[in-house]
């Protein structure tokens, strides 16, 4: 899996999966993943939402201290904490448990016109105007 693209739905199913089985602490570790990942290729509005999911869950959770994903990257504290999150859900761990999980994504991204598209309806969020959720 070489397109980031691939590697940010990897997270975000893994991150369904988990709040699914109320495991909510990994869910709230695949959402740091997941936002880095989205903050890293500018889709803005998706590590929002994955901040404010992990905040709906943690008030407390240390991504509060800064207003988005792109400025916590900027602070060593943060840089620290997503490094240790990364050792526990290595890419080809990511991989392996989405695998074991069944979820076929071949040419998935196919049937969406952006890759924020693609990633909203995988996280469950609504299109912009668009008043319902794809789960």
């Amino acid at each position: 899996m070489s397109e980031p693209i691939d590697l940010l739905a990897t997270y975000l199913y893994l991150a369904k999966s988990a709040w699914k089985r109320l495991r909510m602490l990994d869910r709230d570790r695949l959402l740091v993943i997941s936002g880095f990942i989205a903050s890293e290729m500018k889709l803005q509005r998706i590590s929002g939402h994955c901040r404010s999911l992990i905040l709906d869950n943690n008030p407390g959770h240390m991504i509060r201290r800064w207003t988005d994903f792109k400025s916590a990257l900027a602070d060593t504290d943060f840089l620290h904490f997503l490094k240790q999150v990364q050792r526990r859900f290595p890419q080809e761990k990511a991989e392996v448990m989405l695998a074991n999980l069944g979820i076929d994504r071949a040419n998935e991204r196919d049937l969406y016109f952006t890759d924020e598209e693609y990633v909203a309806a995988v996280i469950g969020l609504p299109l912009e105007g668009n008043n319902h959720t794809t789960d």
